[in-house]
């Protein structure tokens, strides 16, 4: 293999530098744009009225995780994806996936309705299914641009939309202050996020479509199966329990603390995943390459996670206070440990893009299984037990202990040392632990107001950050000469 390999080299590395910093630029002033939004609507929409949007979301999860089949996944994974065959079944099926949920979620409404004995719930759900033929009939050339790390379209099509649907909510939110805002703005967002996508990024469906495109396509589909409805009890079981055992108010608080806690999620899903993917498909036919890239991730996201989580942890309490306001750090407990869920997902996301690079998605299964089975036999009684914090401490706690199954399915997939990952995890060990030593105490012993204590104890964080970027960009330097030597293979 030469060096002019893409995936060796400055080749590769200028590519995800580019399109790493135009989409980390548009997705972090879309999630900030989202962070002030909730500020201001924290403090003219009541809790309760956020946690009936909380239950709207999880029930368009639901429809949503009974009827995915890894569209977008098998545009980015398939080496054909984004030739004009295979784009049309996938926009077919994608806006057909739309156009069912619609149908079928319509009418359960008030069945939906009265299992929460909700009965505003109906019309809410009814125009909140709207989206979902927005979100189907979406462009599906924007995931194939991904592949080759054009991530423009993304940016505008994505982070575009959702700048405009935050703008639209803040607004519809001080003039109705209350659910209907958040629901009509969700709908405007699909639209927009639909309209733009045929603007940068058109397609011409068409009725024919290519028995190869639909063989690659349906036996990607085939490996997804089962997996979207196991992620969804993992991420809305609480949100459907509390909802069942707590009040709406207790649910407005805890989701609106599980939304910041998860904040730098949400900006990995938009911005490290779709790198991720493509990195590592770059790889699926070296294994030494393919272990190498995703040690190399995996250390990073445990080097700055683990530390941040110690941080939102020590500080929860000041902060739910200086962002929401003094009711939401009633949830200061759950959202502690949600930070620290929200970074052990984030390494679990890296694993799983092993699969999907490889075009075997279906190995995902077994671990998302035991997942799914720890989280519905804990939540209720966590629940009961201990509310919201039982909540989080569920999630927490099924997600490390079936990563030791991940890990052990991967060292028989690709050849993987389990020393080699528990290697790359010590320096986020070690780093947050010198966070906590630091944190601890100011967060114990100082009395300053909110936001001087969440700055204060932002400090050993920052500190902890500078040092991981002096030493990764040594380390950097060193990747660099090697991937631009020729390969032995």
């Amino acid at each position: 293999m030469s060096t002019s390999d893409p995936s060796q080299g400055s080749g590769l590395r200028a590519l995800v530098l580019r399109g790493g910093t135009v989409l980390a630029a548009g997705t972090m002033v879309e999630r900030l744009a989202r962070l002030g939004r909730n500020m201001l609507l924290a403090r003219v929409i009541a809790p309760d009225q956020f946690g009936i949007m909380a239950i709207v979301l999880a029930v368009l999860a639901l429809f949503e995780a009974l009827t995915e089949v890894g569209i977008a996944q098998a545009v980015i994974q398939n080496k054909r994806g984004g030739s004009p065959e295979f784009l049309n079944l996938a926009w077919w099926s994608s806006a057909l996936r739309g156009v069912t949920i619609v149908a079928v979620g319509v009418p359960l409404a008030p069945l939906i309705a009265d299992f929460y004995e909700q009965p505003s719930l109906t019309p809410l759900l009814r125009v909140a299914m709207v989206s979902m033929v927005f979100i189907g009939a979406t462009s599906p050339r924007i995931y194939a641009l991904q592949r080759e790390f054009r991530f423009g379209a993304t940016l505008w099509t994505t982070q575009g939309a959702g700048l405009l649907g935050t703008a639209i909510t803040l607004a519809l939110g001080f003039y109705l202050q209350n659910v209907w805002a958040l629901v009509l703005g969700t709908v405007i967002e699909s639209f927009a996020r639909f309209a733009i996508s045929f603007i940068l990024c058109p397609i011409r469906p068409s009725l024919r479509f290519d028995p190869e495109a639909r063989a690659e396509l349906f036996s990607f589909a085939r490996g997804m199966a089962g997996l979207p409805i196991m992620t969804f009890v993992l991420m809305q079981a609480d949100t459907f329990v509390l909802a069942k055992v707590a009040s709406t108010e207790l649910l407005g608080l805890y989701s609106m603390a599980i939304v910041l806690a998860g904040f730098p999620l949400t900006v990995f899903s938009k911005v490290a995943q779709p790198m991720a993917v493509p990195i590592l498909a770059n790889f699926q036919d070296d294994f030494n390459g393919l272990r190498s890239a995703f040690l190399r991730i995996s250390r990073l996201v445990w080097l700055f996670g683990l530390p941040m989580a110690v941080y939102l942890a020590a500080f929860a309490k000041p902060i739910l206070e200086v962002v929401y306001g003094a009711d939401y750090a009633r949830v200061s407990g759950a959202f502690g440990v949600y930070s620290f869920y929200t970074v052990v997902y984030m390494a679990s996301m890296v694993s799983f893009s092993v699969y999907l690079a490889i075009a075997r998605p279906g190995l995902q299964r077994g671990f998302t299984l035991a997942r799914a089975v720890l989280v519905a036999a804990s939540m209720y009684p966590a629940v009961l037990w201990l509310g919201p914090l039982g909540a989080a401490s569920s999630l927490l706690a099924s997600l490390a202990l079936s990563m030791v199954l991940q890990v052990a399915k991967l060292k028989r997939v690709i050849g993987l040392p389990v020393l080699a990952y528990l290697h790359a995890m010590a320096p986020g060990l070690m780093a947050a632990s010198a966070v906590a030593a630091a944190a601890l105490p100011i967060a114990t012993l100082l009395t300053t107001p909110p936001l001087v204590t969440g700055f204060v104890g932002a400090t050993p964080l920052l500190a902890s950050w500078a040092a991981s970027v002096y030493f990764e960009r040594r380390d950097l330097h060193m990747l660099q000469a090697e991937r631009t030597k020729p390969s032995s293979t």
